[in-house]
This record gives C-alpha cells, structure tokens and sequence, in this order.
C-alpha cells in the first residue's frame, strides 16, 4: 500500500513538473533574428505614423528577400466613423505613380521606332505655344518649362466648385497653353501636370489607340495584373477600397473623397488605381527593365537634379534616391510611395488614405532603406 502510494505521488509531481514545463515554454520568448528585429523597428515606424500624425489609416509593403525582410503591414482605419481596419488587400488610388505608367508606353513606342525622344512637340501640337523649342525627351523628365494646368487658379477654381466636372485632354492642355513657361526649354526643371498630359494625347496619335488601351495591353496584360487599371473619367473606384481624406490639410470633420471627384482631371498624369502586390509587381518591372530595350532602360535611369540640395533626382517618368527607383503619387484623399532598388532587390510600397502635406508616405523614403541598410545615411 506504501509503495502504491509512493508511486501515485511520483507521478503526479511528474505531471505538475511536465505541466509547469509547458507554461514556461509558452512564456519563453526566443531572442528575435536580425531580419526580425529589421521588420519590427519598420512596423514601429509605421506605427508611430498612425500614432503620432492625422493619418487615419496607412498599407505598407516591404521586401528585401536577401537579408530576410518581409513585412506586409496595415496600420490604422480604413474608415474613422465605423472604425473598419486598413486591409493589405485595398485597392487605391495611385496619384503621379500613373506617370510612370504613361512615359512607359512612350519609351515603348521609341523603342518601337514610332517616334523619337529629339522629336520636336511642333511634330505634333504644332499649335501649342514655342513648340519648335520643346523636344520630346522635355515631357518626359519634367525639364520642357510648360505651366501645369493644377497651377491655374481658373482651373482649381472650376475643380474646387464642380467636382464632379468631366475634363476633357484637351482642355487641360488649353489651360497649359494659355501661360507662359516656367523658364526656357530645357534650361531647368518644374514639375508639371501638363507634361505627362501631353504625353498621352501624344501616344494616341503615334499609336492610333487610346492611352487606355495601350496601359491595358502593354501593361496590366503584359504583368498578368487584375486589378490595376487606367481610369478614364468617373468618381467611382471599384473594388474593395478605404475611404479617403483631406486635401492637404487636416481637416477635423473629416471629409472622405474616394468617390467624390472625376477623375478625369488627373488624367494621364495621376488618374490609375492599383493595390499593394501588383505595385510590386510593376514597380520591380519598371526598376529592372522589363518594358524596355538596355540602351533606353539605362537612358531612362539617368536621372538629374530636381531641387538644390535635394538627393532625389528624376529621369524619364521616374525618381531615384539613393539607387531605389519608382515615384510618388498624390491626389485628395491618397498618397503612396513606390520604388525599388535593382542593386539591393529591395522593394518598398506605401500608401496612407489621406492626403496631408506634412505626413506624406514619401518622407518614408529616407527612413526604411536606412533602417535595412545601416550605411545608407
């Protein structure tokens, strides 16, 4: 009887040692890996954007597959009335990340030998002010001086008051014409709305299809995209998507503007919606040459001043910082980033649904690579 008990009693404290084993393998936290503590300090940043700003909601995306790094992050609201969170999955408005997309299907068609980057703008709006002096390569990298039609006061006026006003290409081009350049063909840099416009109307005349159709065929087909796509007119954005706010400026009664205004104003220049992966999709295209011949893809990455004492440089429809490719994207209610590093395969992608001048997801664009890359200053 002793020894029954004796038994019983050892195995029960085996039990208790095995249980309280378990309770402290479950507590115990193994140190994180470098590559961890990598992506945790990004997502601290992200979090700090939410936590510290009037950013109501933020989508991020960040692959660096060499050291590790794999985040796929949403931070905040996607709507702050019924407090729905952000989803990786949203579909949004991409902004000036369209223009990308529109000098793309140019350089393409250089390429293709229908027409030259030395062509003269005269070859085709022979109308349009100074023509003779603007050459095609001009519209692409910002430097042709042609006034932005979003610079108008007529034109912000007219948007501000009819938002839901369907601008016609022509009409926006009318507004560039009606004022004087910023500066002398080629002698300076401005960026401008008007130059990407042109650039669309341009591809329909030389190809014969709208910009529309190109994107779709040489784009979004060619990557295998779904859904991404150029919007041609309209206030709605199909799909699942966050609202959308502010227009540069906190505004406390929160106006939402994802189907509030035509897009048909942004035109070549910013009117495209996409979502997370399949802007790592064609990001990485754009980056690595997918589109282009070598000889243009390397004329197109070479990129020159756009301020004094800014390290962000720009090319053909494109920006660079520190060897990451891509642009930036802004219009009511959205902005984003997107570049990626060929060198250091290394993508990042970020988009806020708020459209605030003094938290903008390209700020980001000098913090994440420094935080992968310690000797990126």
């Amino acid at each position: 009887m002793k020894q029954s008990n004796c038994f019983v009693y050892a195995l029960l404290l085996t039990i208790l040692l095995m249980n309280a084993c378990r309770k402290a393998d479950k507590s115990f936290k193994p140190e994180p890996t470098p590559s961890e503590k990598t992506e945790n300090t990004i997502k601290a940043v992200l979090d700090s954007v939410i936590d510290h700003t009037h950013v109501p909601g933020l989508v991020a995306g960040v692959w660096a597959p060499n050291e590790g790094i794999d985040v796929e992050y949403a931070a905040g609201v996607a709507n702050v009335e019924t407090q729905e969170p952000m989803s990786t999955d949203m579909i949004f408005r991409i902004g000036s990340n369209t223009k990308t997309i529109t000098v793309t299907v140019l350089l393409q068609l250089v390429d293709e030998g229908l027409i030259n980057l030395n062509d003269k703008l005269s070859d085709y709006l022979p109308d349009f002010p100074r023509a003779d002096e603007v050459t095609i390569e001009m519209l692409t990298n910002m430097r042709s001086g042609i006034y932005s039609f979003t610079d108008s006061d007529s034109f912000i006026n007219t948007w501000t008051e009819n938002p839901t006003k369907y601008w016609h290409t022509d009409s926006l081009i009318k507004i560039a014409a009606s004022h004087p350049y910023y500066f002398d063909p080629g002698t300076g840099f401005h960026y401008s709305n008007s130059n990407t416009v042109i650039i669309g109307k341009i591809i329909k005349m030389v190809s014969g299809a709208s910009l529309e159709a190109n994107i779709h065929s040489r784009i979004v087909n060619a990557l295998g995209l779904i859904n991404t796509m150029y919007m041609i007119a309209g206030t709605e954005l199909p799909g699942f998507h966050s609202c959308a706010y502010f227009m540069g400026y906190y505004d406390a009664e929160y106006p939402e503007y994802s189907e509030s205004i035509d897009i048909s104003w942004a035109n070549a220049a910013g009117s495209a919606i996409s979502t997370l992966y399949e802007l790592k999709i064609y990001v990485e295209s754009l980056a690595n040459g997918y589109f282009l011949s070598e000889n243009l893809q390397e004329k197109r990455m070479i990129c020159h001043e756009m301020h004094a004492q800014s390290e962000v440089r720009y090319g053909m429809g494109i920006l660079t910082y520190k060897g990451f490719y891509g642009h930036n994207g802004g219009l009511p209610g959205y902005s984003s980033l997107m570049v990626n590093s060929p060198e250091r395969n290394c993508t990042i992608i970020v988009w806020y649904n708020c459209k605030l001048d003094n938290s903008d997801p390209t700020s980001l664009l000098k913090i994440i690579p420094g935080i992968i890359y310690p000797e990126i200053e």
